[in-house]
């Protein structure tokens, strides 16, 4: 492109050519090619080479451990041949599969009462399901069993003896974990009825159409994609959960494939291959049902919008007791049985004593904040891992969300569909891909094996937050326009230039988020800690999940709320003061003309 189409105001690529204006020549790397080759290595490096690793061992078993026995799928069937892994299996899929169908229902449901009409509860449902997300399951699911289990608080204290067995059961289990997983329907249903065409319900009306049928064939339709997309997650998000079984290895014996892959690395001898096929499993169902989705989707039409589409949510507050009523079920059920139990159980000193002042304690307290206690060095080695890992996920997605918004570098599909994917991968699928990659004879041998090194936490945590925060970027990115860019490059701004002077101070808010986001994320990753640990290494999901397991109850209720207490407020004050800081680095002038 010459200076001529410069004047005549036509666009500029910010990547398809160099910024002086001159054709770009055979394969001539410009700046941009170069940030897209290093985040295609930073990305190869953290997410794509262990899903590798993992899809290769599953054929090739012994391939990154020194001890190769063949290459074949024979190795896949092996699964079938041991019961405990074919129970595993079998227990996922239902899992999964009920709790997508019950949490899209909910989900889908709740949205529907949320947006017909601005729903009394509604703001509370919209916070609540930030807040289950965010939280990590084994959390929620100490909590449930804390309530439900024989000396839960269901039945001594309030002597609801059926509680137990109504939960303790593979069909109660898939209830919890829909529970935990109804807000990725919730949010994604909420997201589509955000415009209304009235048109469609008011003409189902004048044909003599019930409420029942113009929700069944009018409403429902319109937001299938959102409902099987939120649908997909819940079946995505409950396959590759760690923290259930985790939490229910003391309690009630229900092995699934993700606890399956953790007890093949503790056991003596450690089996690999076994973790490395039921890995396979599980990245190949989930890959499935994400492809079974994309061609749902593509199989009609949902384009519905018309000039006539209304904003949902107007109007006056709607204080009908059935919905009101139920949307305060879901939070009780959902939130404030799990979270209400773990914090009566750590200012309880026995839950059999049952209710009674002479029952409150704060030794749980006192126990864990103990000066050089076990709790206090595992919040200091998490809170140090995740502010790593959050930092290295903020760097390499802004980067990753500049390249593939601004550039057309040739890899940007990869980039995406990297991102993209990853997004599917559970925590002890990346957790055992790391083990093959850093421990692998080859790179032990160049002196580059980390496992067995903290290091490999931040690694793990930086693959784990990088999806998210690059979803959160791209969204910022999208709003500033190439324009900005290319008068800063025909000014003579290089790359790195154009990067801090003129996007980061524009997407400063969406980077922070992120970078918080991925602190938070990092701070309780049960999975990727469990597997990845070294020996001596105090980590506090670890510390939280060994106390439950030893029967510590209130010293692991005790150490979630003060760490989680503490991860909060860190990242509030964080929050409020790069708000306070961007203010008075670019400030706004309100009200002028």
């Amino acid at each position: 492109m010459t200076d001529a189409s410069f004047a005549k105001g036509a666009p500029a690529p910010l990547s398809g050519q160099p910024f002086s204006g001159r054709r770009r020549k055979g394969l001539r790397i410009t700046a941009e090619d170069g940030l897209g080759l290093a985040v295609i290595l930073a990305l190869g490096l953290l997410v794509l080479a262990p899903m590798g690793a993992v899809l290769v061992q599953a054929v090739a078993p012994g391939a990154f451990t020194g001890q190769l026995r063949g290459f074949g799928l024979w190795g896949l069937l092996e699964i079938l041949e041991r019961p405990l892994w074919r129970r595993a299996l079998w227990n996922s899929l239902f899992l999964a599969t009920v709790a997508a169908v019950l949490g899209g229902l909910m989900g889908a449901g709740l949205a529907i009462l949320r947006h017909n009409g601005r729903l009394a509860l509604g703001p509370a449902l919209d916070v609540a399901a930030w807040a289950i997300i965010i939280l990590p399951s084994f959390i929620l699911a100490q909590g449930w069993i804390l309530f439900a289990s024989r000396g839960g608080l269901a039945n001594q204290w309030f002597g609801l003896g059926f509680v137990p067995d109504l939960v303790f059961n593979p069909w109660g289990l898939a209830v919890v974990m829909a529970l935990k997983s109804f807000p990725f329907a919730y949010l994604t249903t909420s997201a589509a009825l955000q415009w209304r065409m009235e048109d469609f319900i008011h003409a189902a009306r004048l044909n003599g159409a019930g409420p029942l049928r113009v929700l069944w064939s009018v409403r429902l339709p319109m937001v299938l994609p959102a409902v099987l997309s939120g649908a997909v997650l819940i079946f995505i998000d409950v396959l590759g959960d760690f923290g259930l079984p985790a939490a229910l290895a003391t309690t009630y014996r229900f092995p699934t494939l993700t606890y399956a892959i953790y007890v093949a690395i503790n056991q003596s001898p450690i089996r690999f291959d076994l973790a490395g096929v039921m890995a396979f499993y599980v990245t190949a169902i989930m890959l499935v049902a994400v492809v079974a989705y994309f061609r749902v989707l593509r199989s009609r039409r949902y384009d519905f919008l018309g000039a006539k589409a209304r904003m949902g949510g107007t109007g006056p507050v709607n204080r009908a007791l059935l919905p009101n009523v139920l949307a305060l079920a879901a939070l009780t059920l959902a939130l404030v049985i799990p979270i209400g139990s773990s914090v009566i159980v750590s200012f309880t000193d026995r839950i059999a004593l049952g209710i009674g002042t002479d029952n409150l304690t704060l030794r749980h307290y006192a126990y864990v904040l103990e000066t050089g206690g076990a709790f206090l060095r595992a919040l200091q080695s998490s809170m140090w891992i995740a502010a790593q890992a959050a930092v290295g996920a903020g760097i390499i997605a802004a980067a990753a969300a500049y390249v593939v918004t601004f550039s057309g570098f040739r890899l940007n599909r990869l980039i995406d569909l990297t991102c993209t994917l990853s997004l599917a991968v559970p925590g002890v699928v990346l957790g055992i891909g790391y083990i093959f990659i850093w421990n692998a004879p080859l790179v032990d041998r160049a002196g580059l094996s980390l496992y067995g090194h903290p290091f490999i936490l931040v690694l793990a945590g930086i693959a784990g937050a990088v999806p998210i925060a690059v979803r959160v970027l791209l969204g910022a990115m999208a709003q500033v326009p190439a324009t900005m860019l290319q008068a800063a490059a025909l000014q003579g701004a290089g790359l790195a230039r154009r990067i801090l002077t003129v996007v980061v101070p524009l997407v400063a808010a969406a980077l922070v988020s992120a970078t918080l986001t991925a602190f938070g994320s990092a701070m309780f990753d049960l999975a990727i800690t469990s597997i990845l640990r070294p020996p001596r290494l105090d980590v506090l999901p670890v510390y939280v999940n060994r106390a439950f397991e030893q029967g510590q109850f209130g010293a692991a209720t005790a150490a979630t709320l003060l760490a989680g207490g503490l991860t909060v407020l860190i990242i509030a004050a964080i929050s409020a003061a790069s708000r306070r800081l961007l203010r008075r680095l670019i400030p706004t002038d309100a009200g002028k003309g």
